[in-house]
């Protein structure tokens, strides 16, 4: 029993760093969130992860909507975020986007991502334990 509570514990960790790699070498999630999340799928297991990273994108959704009816950001920022995808994707990822914290120096808000994976980990073990509102 406690090499099987291992095993998902790692698998946890790998598919938690795994999942946010890509968005960390484009410069779209900072270093500290992808650990973060690593831990998490650390603590939780594999399992829970995917109904976790949903909750947890509803409530950055929810927060960068928040910056945007408050005017806390600007709305070229998505633009340039558009950009930068598509050259990432059109150099086959030899040209890359700055990183974010290079990005937030000139006073643009980004999403706390470390608060809407806390929140959606509370959502996703508390509230929806289940998966009746994921669906998964």
């Amino acid at each position: 029993m406690g090499v099987s509570h291992l095993l998902q514990s790692f698998g946890g960790f790998a598919v938690g760093i795994l999942v946010l790699l890509l968005p960390f070498a484009l410069g779209w999630i900072g270093a500290g969130d992808v650990k973060f999340f690593g831990v998490l799928g650390a603590l939780l297991g594999v399992s829970k992860l995917p109904r976790v990273f949903f909750y947890s994108a509803l409530v950055a959704g929810v927060i960068a909507l928040g910056y945007l009816v408050f005017g806390l950001s600007k709305t070229t920022r998505f633009w340039d975020l558009w950009t930068d995808t598509k050259i990432a994707i059109m150099s086959f990822g030899h040209i890359l986007p700055a990183p974010v914290h290079q990005r937030t120096r000139n006073q643009d808000n980004s999403v706390p991502w470390g608060v809407a994976f806390a929140l959606g980990t509370i959502i996703a073990y508390y509230i929806d334990d289940a998966g009746r509102w994921a669906g998964f």
